[in-house]
């Protein structure tokens, strides 16, 4: 029996998915199938690679104050994935560069917004020229000279969470390193109250809109709180307020990274159950 037209073009399809070929029909990154396939499980273990570490302390040894980095080798696969080569990739909450670096890795261009000038020092070390770091606050996104972008990923503040003293923060301030972002009234780790800590990132998030690109995605890395030991679905209320009006991101999906070499503390024992947070939430949505 002769085949259809569809029936053939699967087959074809499919051997070049099983060659590892990239489809030319393929607008959204320079992936083969089976590239493209390793990314769409929705979780995945990373912990921090000695390699980005070593890179860090060898451009200034400043790297290891910030409080909360992230690999540019874990940033390096979304990013593959979201754009193509020569792509223009948004940061709005820089810290010390990782995205740029990311980007450097990946042949695309950056631009990312650091309130902390320390921070942006540190990163502008670590990029090459054609990555732009700006100084300033990002609730100012709309003012600063940056294009429509291709990919925005970044990892806002998880609320006040840095001002809560704990183990891990105890040893840091042992060691001499900072415990939080910055002092800056600007700063929206800093912003006590919740709902006004949401309504300015909702701010920035609302000009990251208008400069993404109409298909475009963003991925934001957060985490969910504790505050007095209730629980604040900071996450979960981040996603559905920027999917109501007058925000107008679709969540797509979610992707849980897993950390999987933290050290457990045994917080709680012998009285209350209480867990260790080893993920956080890659949270994807798109502008259609």
């Amino acid at each position: 029996m002769k085949k259809s037209k569809k029936e053939v073009q699967l087959k074809v399809n499919k051997k070049s998915f099983l060659l590892g070929k990239m489809d030319l029909r393929n607008k959204l990154n320079d992936l083969t199938g089976k590239e493209w396939l390793k990314f769409l499980k929705s979780w995945f273990v990373f912990d921090a690679k000695q390699s980005d570490l070593r890179e860090e302390r060898k451009v200034s040894k400043e790297c290891e104050h910030h409080p909360a980095t992230f690999s540019p080798t874990m940033i390096s696969d979304f990013i593959k994935f979201f754009t193509k080569k020569g792509g223009i990739v948004l940061d709005p909450f820089l810290g010390i560069g990782s995205t740029l670096v990311a980007c450097d890795r990946t042949e695309r261009i950056g631009y990312g917004i650091e309130l902390n000038k320390k921070y942006k020092e540190i990163a502008e070390k670590r990029v090459s020229k054609k990555q732009k770091v700006i100084h300033g606050d990002a609730t100012d996104l709309d003012k600063f000279d940056i294009p429509i972008v291709d990919y925005c990923i970044t990892s806002p503040p998880y609320w006040s969470m840095l001002n809560k003293v704990d183990v891990i923060q105890k040893s840091r301030i042992e060691n001499g390193l900072d415990t939080k972002y910055s002092e800056s009234d600007e700063d929206l780790g800093n912003i006590k109250d919740y709902n006004k800590f949401m309504e300015k990132l909702l701010i920035v998030f609302d000009k990251v809109y208008d400069k993404l690109k109409t298909g475009g995605y963003l991925t934001i890395i957060v985490q969910n709180v504790i505050d007095k030991n209730i629980m604040i679905p900071f996450a979960w209320d981040l996603a559905i307020r920027l999917t109501t009006s007058p925000h107008k991101f679709v969540l797509k999906k979610e992707k849980i990274w897993c950390q999987d070499h933290k050290p457990l503390h045994p917080f709680g024992y012998p009285y209350a159950w209480v867990s260790n947070t080893h993920h956080h939430y890659c949270l994807i949505f798109r502008k259609e």
